[in-house]
């Protein structure tokens, strides 16, 4: 398989995952939010947000590498995309959870870099 044909197929895929919501909009299939469809779409978007926040925090690398090169702040990181999942959930408000994390962040960054 060519790097284009891969390029071509994620993009599809992506796309399709973002656009059938609008395609079924009327439908009752994404009225019932306990229905496997409503679920499945929801789902994918879900994981599709969770492979780039992976990417992003560990400079994609794979869980083979992670575990050889861990350090103190891949420990940091995890601990704070765990923690603010379960704030998220307990609070249902993203934006405090998210800034509460990043003040996290930026304070043990300094931390640990001086």
């Amino acid at each position: 398989m060519t790097i284009w044909l891969l390029i071509a197929f994620s993009a599809l895929t992506a796309f399709a995952f973002r656009a059938l919501p609008f395609a079924f909009k009327n439908s009752t299939a994404l009225t019932r939010t306990q229905g496997s469809f409503y679920r499945f779409i929801s789902y994918s978007a879900q994981a599709m947000l969770g492979v780039i926040i992976y990417d992003t925090a560990f400079n994609r690398m794979d869980a083979l590498t992670l575990i050889k090169q861990f350090q103190m702040m891949d420990a940091v990181k995890l601990f704070l995309l765990v923690g603010t999942f379960i704030a998220v959930v307990k609070t249902k408000k993203i934006l405090p959870s998210f800034f509460a994390s990043l003040f996290i962040y930026v304070a043990a960054f300094v931390y640990l870099s001086t």
